[in-house]
């Protein structure tokens, strides 16, 4: 079942919002319609991902299917040597493996049989009625804002009566009155809406284009109080997934605001959250705090019960007023009241607060991580923020100042070193909650080390050109490899067995973490990985996908992924990422179509050529690893800077020496 089955923020009962004085209803009115338009935008956009036009695979003479002959553009043969030494290496492992590796391998294997049957068309169906739940619950929170337009407006804005047909949803006037119709509502519009002509941001326009609208001529601080209006709405579900954070990037873009604004606006409202969270104590936590939620609950429910919406002011955590919310100086113009109510329960219930960012005392994280370590030796998260980096063991015991309300996930797939670990992913910074996974370190570093051993022998020189001189792709249809490189692939072949088998058992444990755990709270979540990282990902993302956990995962990167590269498996992928799925390739990347081998080529390697026929899904391909496929940490920063991922140290980017690459212009399919 869909996240949107359980006992969600949006189902509670929530005390209409007073903004009278503070917007206009015509700002409101204007303000709903463009929610209306990006999430119809992001619905419209997920139904035609999952129509995306079949791409012929079909080799002409034999009349079968084989993806790697859309780069090869040639005539296919078959690919039947090796293709159980990955299966000998599972058995071989049968001691060291258990249940969880077998039912994350299984269910890889059911997603990709399913996604060549109609189960797509399922898929489909249960994402699209997710969305619009959600959807429908945003839409209604924004309506119960009241304005009361017999109050003089003082802001000066000129507005205008339009008559709606039908009038607003439910019946409701722009008061929130629940019974009269409303038969005109004031909008800004004076002709028809246009986009911003010049963006302040050109790369958040070019990531989220604008929608025409009404509100992006207003005084930069009218954008910046609707933008912080929104983020206290969408924060009142209670849950702040990745179809919400996505729907406010989307609406700073249509303000024509910089991304610096919403990035900030996010992080301060994290740190005030966070220390309301903390300033709950554990006792509390443990016994106290459900009792606590009902008496909250009632007291807003008999606010509901007035005709007027009138009841005890409201209260607004000293925390969050601390940084700026509900304050002249940084409210943006809401008064204290007026942010405690878009906040709802979110504005004083620290127990709450305290769930978003994962501080749950019935599922310690602590007890939790002990049982991943059974499954998968060394894992842990490593908090990485700045120069700091440090064991996260204790939701409690992170720092306020290092919390935020997204949170970035990045793995590596093999080490040479064991800060390894963590040096990729120095270029991301620290306006988002960044973790690296550590895991199976042993089994890594003799991956690395193998790796280095055979690129740097003279066997791999000459294999390496004449692999060149016939293609990646042939020689993986043809499984015809150079003599020197199968005398020496012992010393890889078997390191990267028994990565692929464990990789595959992390994916399933991250995906534990973050679905039954939920180490992350409720918020939304991004991935990067490289090498077998980007295969633990690529189970991890099944596993949701099979569990129908939409509105989890934000974004997602995967570089030199060893998975296949069939449009539809993508497509299944992409459905439980609400963001960007990004495929970072290179067809020159021999080390891994050799490696690969062990595996059914026949739906081809993602990790060596582009993802076609799966709408939504971005391609970037680097023309060259200097250091083959050790290449790819070095690269890191350069390549999130290429495709546009989102705050980025720049400086840590540029302190990155690596040798000047010729990339290709990003693109979606």
């Amino acid at each position: 079942m869909g996240r949107g089955s359980r006992g969600s923020g949006h189902q509670t009962a929530r005390l209409p919002v007073d903004l009278t004085g503070i917007i206009s209803s015509a700002e409101k009115n204007d303000l709903i319609t463009l929610v209306n338009a990006i999430t119809e935008t992001m619905h419209r956009d997920m139904s035609n991902m999952f129509d995306s036009p079949p791409v012929r695979t079909i080799c002409e003479e034999t009349e079968q299917d084989h993806w790697l002959s859309l780069p090869l553009r040639q005539r296919r043969g078959s690919n039947k040597e090796n293709l159980s030494v990955l299966g000998k290496f599972r058995e071989s492992l049968n001691g060291s493996s258990s249940a969880t590796y077998e039912k994350a391998h299984r269910t890889i294997e059911k997603e990709e049989n399913e996604a060549m049957t109609p189960q797509l068309r399922e898929l489909k169906k249960e994402a699209l009625l997710y969305f619009r739940k959600w959807q429908g619950s945003v839409l209604q929170r924004l309506r119960e804002i009241i304005v009361n337009e017999s109050i003089p407006y003082a802001s000066g804005s000129r507005t205008r009566r339009r008559g709606v047909r039908g009038g607003n949803r439910g019946g409701r006037s722009d008061r929130g009155g629940r019974g009269g119709a409303c038969v005109a509502a004031s909008t800004l519009a004076t002709g028809p809406p246009r986009a911003p002509t010049i963006h302040v941001d050109p790369d958040l326009a070019a990531r989220h284009k604008p929608l025409p609208n009404t509100l992006w001529s207003l005084h930069v601080e009218r954008r910046k109080l609707l933008l912080h209006i929104a983020l206290l709405a969408l924060i009142s579900l209670q849950e702040y997934n990745a179809h919400s954070r996505t729907l406010l990037v989307c609406i700073a873009s249509s303000l024509n605001l910089p991304y610096k604004v919403y990035e900030l606006e996010e992080g301060r409202l994290a740190q005030g959250l966070a220390k309301a969270a903390l300033e709950v104590p554990l006792e509390d936590d443990k016994t106290g705090q459900p009792d606590e939620m009902k008496a909250s609950s009632k007291k807003w429910k008999l606010g509901l019960g007035s005709a007027s919406g009138s009841s005890a002011p409201l209260s607004l955590a000293t925390s969050l007023r601390n940084v700026g919310i509900g304050t002249p100086q940084g409210g943006l113009g809401l008064t204290t009241t007026a942010a405690a109510g878009l906040l709802g329960l979110m504005a004083e219930n620290g127990f709450l607060m305290g769930t978003l960012f994962g501080m749950n005392s019935t599922r310690p994280l602590a007890k939790m991580l002990e049982s991943f370590v059974r499954e998968v030796q060394d894992f842990a998260f490593i908090r990485l923020c700045n120069s700091l980096h440090y064991e996260y063991t204790d939701p409690r015991e992170s720092p306020v100042e290092h919390r935020r309300l997204r949170v970035v996930v990045a793995i590596s797939g093999c080490l040479l070193e064991s800060d390894d670990i963590i040096k990729p992913w120095r270029s991301l910074n620290s306006q988002a909650e960044v973790y690296a996974i550590r895991w199976e370190i042993a089994a890594l570093m003799s991956l690395g080390s193998a790796l280095e051993t055979v690129i740097k022998s003279t066997a791999w020189g000459r294999a390496r050109r004449d692999i060149e001189a016939r293609t990646i792709f042939q020689s993986l249809i043809d499984s015809t490899w150079p003599e020197p490189l199968l005398r020496i692939s012992k010393i890889i072949d078997n390191p990267w067995g028994v990565g692929m088998v464990r990789a595959e058992k992390v994916g399933a444990v991250l995906a534990d973490a973050l679905i039954r755990q939920r180490f992350q709270g409720d918020r939304p979540v991004s991935l990067i990985g490289f090498s077998l990282a980007a295969r633990a990902i690529y189970a991890c993302l099944m596993v949701l996908a099979e569990r129908r956990q939409f509105g989890v995962v934000d974004s997602v990167m995967m570089l030199g992924t060893p998975a296949p590269s069939e449009s539809r498996v993508w497509l299944t992928l992409k459905s439980v990422v609400t963001g960007r799925l990004i495929n970072v390739y290179c067809e020159s990347d021999y080390i891994l179509g050799f490696l690969y081998r062990t595996s059914n080529t026949q739906f081809g390697v993602a990790g060596l050529q582009e993802i076609q026929g799966a709408n939504g899904v971005e391609n970037h391909c680097v023309k060259t690893l200097p250091r083959e496929h050790l290449s790819y940490p070095s690269m890191m920063g350069t390549i999130l800077r290429d495709i546009g991922w989102e705050g980025l140290d720049i400086k840590a980017v540029r302190a990155e020496t690596v040798l000047p690459l010729v990339q290709t212009g990003r693109r979606r399919v």
